[in-house]
């Protein structure tokens, strides 16, 4: 039976998934994880090459696992890396990754500049320490000898592209992270480049989310000659494309370690006020929306601090015998700074209306509640833009019916779960049947974004938080004039 691989290169891990090519059902998996690494305050990184051979290695897994080759393998990956290269491929610098904030000085002065206006403008890419425009502005400045030898900059899907067929590419898609690639011509914006003085021959060339490229007989994964690679798009983008969110009224929530909030277009837009991105997912579909550093990891901050050695699942339970609101405990949680809405790295979060009658399990449910309300805060600005009716909800939060309750009732639409969580590689595979021609349409790959599970939000309940919200955005507000 013919198979596509889809290949998700994540933050903490890199997961390969064979997907049937006609019912959509999983032949096969296999995961490897990765750590980042914090060298100095600010900082975060990773080792590009331990990704690369971590993606290998679960293609081969797979791959056996199949007993044949697949008819192609397409990629997801996370967004905004900045990784510098020397004439001979070799690393400058680690990966710098988007919770990386050295460049948070940087980016706060471009955000307030007209010059930053135009670069979101052209873009679509808010100005905040997570855009490579803004990490490659901090290297031109702090580390000029790197940033004049270096000879190509590049993601991490860029590096494994490079590292497999020896050409440096990039979709479209990754590229409109960048903060550098222009939505509306689909090409590397001239403006944004002559305000970096960086000259084009230094980035990948931009190519269409279906290109493909063909394994060389020499590719150090060691794979077989001439399977088709295809470059498929960004994981957020992917997200809504493999949860089947790419039609109107619907919305993409995604809550991993990080989170975001996401509809589709059929047009470039950005936001006055510059509160959302706009990335491209191919020629034309646009995924406009809002990210947040805050996600299932606050709640994993939470439990390691508060409910050691306790199983999430008891907490989750605990927390759901509290009343909607936790009893006035309202918790702000920009632990890691903000991007989407406050785009703000120095902002940082806490608890209010904290009294003697509140227990750890008020403050459980304060914490999955204040995660929901800063998302419902950049869902609102995405719903004066279209109608929603239906959220789709993916990411490691969606194993928990009470969260995932409690985000219907939070945003007061009903929710669909996938049978499977994994939407980045699903995304991926989906792209890479449209990109062999084995389908013409997404729309023929229904099978693919099967809804496995329904929740539908309580009115009154929604009610209760709709109002808490209101509370919440001028809470939000206060923290940003405090903010250093």
């Amino acid at each position: 039976m013919p198979y596509i691989i889809g290949c998700d290169i994540g933050t903490t891990n890199v997961k390969s998934v064979a997907f049937d090519t006609v019912s959509g059902a999983i032949l096969a998996s296999h995961s490897e994880s990765y750590e980042m690494q914090h060298p100095q305050q600010d900082w975060s990184e990773q080792d590009p090459e331990e990704i690369f051979q971590a993606a290998c290695k679960t293609l081969k897994k797979v791959i056996n696992a199949c007993k044949k080759d697949p008819v192609g393998i397409s990629f997801s990956a996370a967004m905004h890396g900045v990784l510098a290269l020397d004439k001979q491929g070799k690393q400058l610098t680690g990966l710098i990754i988007w919770a990386d904030n050295r460049s948070a000085d940087v980016a706060t002065k471009l955000r307030a500049s007209v010059v930053g206006k135009k670069i979101y403008y052209n873009n679509g890419t808010p100005i905040h320490a997570m855009t490579p425009v803004c990490k490659l502005l901090w290297l031109k400045k702090n580390e000029p000898d790197i940033y004049r030898r270096a000879a190509k900059f590049v993601g991490v899907k860029e590096y494994v592209i490079y590292r497999l067929t020896g050409k440096f590419l990039v979709d479209y898609s990754i590229a409109s992270a960048t903060g550098m690639f222009n939505i509306r011509e689909l090409q590397w914006d001239a403006y944004t480049l002559k305000k970096l003085g960086l000259r084009v021959e230094k980035l990948p060339e931009a190519v269409s989310p279906y290109h493909i490229e063909k394994l060389p007989a020499d590719n150090p994964a060691k794979l077989s000659e001439g399977i088709p690679l295809i470059m498929g798009a960004s994981d957020g983008c992917l997200a809504n494309l493999g949860s089947g969110a790419i039609t109107t009224g619907s919305m993409a929530v995604t809550i991993g370690t990080s989170a975001a909030v996401r509809i589709c277009a059929d047009k470039p837009f950005s936001d006055p006020l510059m509160q959302t991105f706009c990335y491209v997912l191919d020629e034309k579909i646009f995924i406009i929306g809002g990210p947040s550093n805050n996600g299932a990891v606050i709640f994993e901050w939470l439990m390691n601090t508060f409910f050691v050695k306790e199983e999430y699942e008891a907490v989750f339970k605990e927390a759901s015998e509290i009343k909607p609101g936790s009893e006035g405990l309202l918790f702000y949680p920009y632990l890691l700074g903000e991007r989407a809405p406050l785009w703000s790295s120095s902002v940082r979060g806490g608890f209010s209306g904290l009294d003697i009658t509140h227990t750890r399990a008020h403050f459980a449910r304060a914490v999955m509640e204040g995660i929901l309300l800063n998302l419902f805060s950049i869902g609102k600005i995405l719903m004066t833009m279209e109608e929603v009716d239906t959220i789709y909800a993916n990411g490691g939060f969606a194993k928990s019916p009470i969260w995932v309750q409690m985000l219907s009732d939070v945003f007061g639409k009903k929710v669909m779960l996938n049978e499977t969580v994994e939407t980045g590689a699903v995304g991926a595979a989906m792209m890479g049947l449209k990109a062999l021609g084995i389908v013409k349409s997404f729309s023929q790959l229904k099978a693919f974004t099967s809804v496995g599970e329904k929740f539908d939000s309580d009115d009154a309940v929604h009610q209760q938080y709709d109002a808490l919200s209101q509370k919440f955005i001028k809470g939000a507000k206060l923290m940003m004039q405090h903010a250093v």
